[in-house]
């Protein structure tokens, strides 16, 4: 159930007692909510469970393929800890076991859900092949829409086969696939790891995200943005400006770490949490903020000249393109503007043909990894713009694509779009999605529409690439 109670512009939703050695003033922060874990069991009056394998929010795997199944039993308190243990033991089809709370009850009414704030956690985690612990933050209502366009922020994320980092990240943009991401990476100093106890926090102000370890700032941002369906913007600094509740959970395998599994001699595996304390800032927040923009390179803009009809794409109708007849595994079709390759490092092999002013990619072998087939154009973008990608796309059966807006190998193959991985079906669909070009002005940057890992035909027409004032 949806609260509009959130919507209030209150620091927090409720306060629990003050107890333990909590210090009650830290610096500029003053304790207003915190579990030391000094009981015998998990306090119901903070923590909700979360069981399963998220099937009942759609989200199968937890939505990355995760091979954990939540259960109560692998959550508890002793020695003045939370204890998360992740099992080598069948449940429910899954062949692993393992636990996740989160300040939330199950009928998705908050317990406790702070905007703004410093969040801290104290925590050591055991390390191993495919363990991955997390301390993170979920909006306690999608008022932006679904994720990522409410947001998310990871304070930490460990892959427990190096111990020696950990890594904080914000999840904002549009709703699936068009999210996009920013963070880093902390890495312990010399003998000391993540199987040792450490401070985690996040330092949330208006328009400032900053990640801490044991007192140390490894990242800080206030570059992110919210856009509805329609890709117009929310007033910043949207998403992150709403109550999130905060989770804790130690899972197997998944996206995280490339879907490793554990040895046997990695399980069980645990997660001691000390405490987690939130506090807000005692001298207040500054609400009168504006999303930071990169001074805009006039210069390179002028040079980056598009079509009668604002287009930087050119000939978006395909008709320069020439089918050469496929050479092995190179280039297939090639035009002044358009590349098609397969390619033969990734198991690539594939021809083209542009038909009716769309082109359609037929797949001889999908190779191993989305490029492994692509589509391509070279175009200016200048630092500093704001810049919408469209497109129509279709496919012979339901398949995702991927793609993205980045440099070449001149620029270390960066990415300066979100990678976008709209889902296709036989009928045509228009897609579109915009970013700011937050790096150099790269005359050369390419469009790429990868096609690999998966044989279905595909088929694109419409693409454009404008400007928004």
């Amino acid at each position: 159930m949806k609260k509009s109670i959130l919507y209030l512009p209150l620091m927090f939703l409720c306060i629990s007692s003050i107890y333990g050695k909590a210090p009650k003033v830290k610096g500029d922060w003053t304790l207003i909510w915190n579990d030391e874990f000094n009981g015998k069991k998990v306090d119901e009056t903070k923590w909700g469970y979360q069981l399963g394998t998220g099937s009942q929010y759609g989200l199968e795997g937890w939505g990355n393929n995760e091979l954990q199944y939540y259960t109560k039993e692998n959550v508890s308190v002793s020695k003045g800890n939370l204890v998360i243990e992740a099992r080598k033991e069948n449940s429910n089809g899954m062949s692993y076991t393992s636990g996740r709370i989160r300040t939330m009850k199950d009928d998705e009414t908050p317990l406790f859900a702070p905007t703004f704030g410093r969040i801290e956690a104290r925590i050591k985690v055991s390390e191993g092949n495919g363990i991955w612990p997390a301390f993170w933050m979920l909006p306690a209502v999608d008022k932006y829409g679904v994720w990522a366009a409410s947001g998310e922020i990871d304070i930490m994320e460990i892959k427990g086969r190096l111990p020696n980092r950990t890594y904080g990240t914000v999840h904002f943009g549009q709703a699936w696939p068009g999210q996009k991401s920013s963070g880093s990476m902390y890495h312990f100093p010399e003998n000391l790891d993540s199987t040792k106890f450490h401070v985690y926090a996040l330092e949330w102000e208006p328009g400032i995200l900053r990640w801490i370890v044991d007192d140390n700032v490894f990242y800080e941002t206030s570059s992110w943005y919210s856009l509805d369906q329609e890709g117009n913007e929310f007033a910043y600094p949207a998403p992150f400006d709403v109550p999130f509740y905060i989770v804790l959970n130690l899972a197997v395998g998944g996206a995280f770490d490339d879907y490793r599994t554990p040895d046997g001699r990695d399980l069980p595996a645990q997660m001691l949490v000390d405490y987690v304390r939130v506090y807000e800032k005692t001298s207040g927040y500054n609400y009168n903020v504006k999303r930071p923009v990169p001074p805009q390179d006039t210069a390179a803009f002028e040079t980056y000249i598009p079509t009668e009809d604002g287009n930087y794409i050119k000939d978006s109708a395909f008709s320069s393109a020439t089918n050469n007849g496929l050479s092995e595994n190179t280039m297939d079709v090639k035009s002044s503007n358009w590349y098609f390759l397969a390619l033969s490092d990734f198991g690539g092999k594939a021809h083209g043909t542009a038909e009716n002013n769309s082109f359609h990619i037929q797949i001889d072998n999908p190779g191993n990894e989305v490029h492994s087939v692509q589509l391509l154009q070279h175009l200016g973008i200048a630092k500093g713009y704001t810049y919408q990608i469209s497109f129509d796309a279709k496919a012979s059966a339901e398949r995702d694509i991927t793609v993205k807006l980045g440099g070449d190998d001149d620029n270390k193959w960066a990415i300066y779009s979100s990678q976008y991985n709209p889902h296709l079906t036989s009928e045509y669909k228009t897609f579109k999605y915009r970013f700011t070009m937050e790096e150099a002005s790269d005359s050369s940057a390419r469009l790429e529409f990868n096609v690999g890992k998966n044989s279905n035909d595909v088929w694109i027409k419409n693409i454009n690439v404008t400007v928004l004032e």
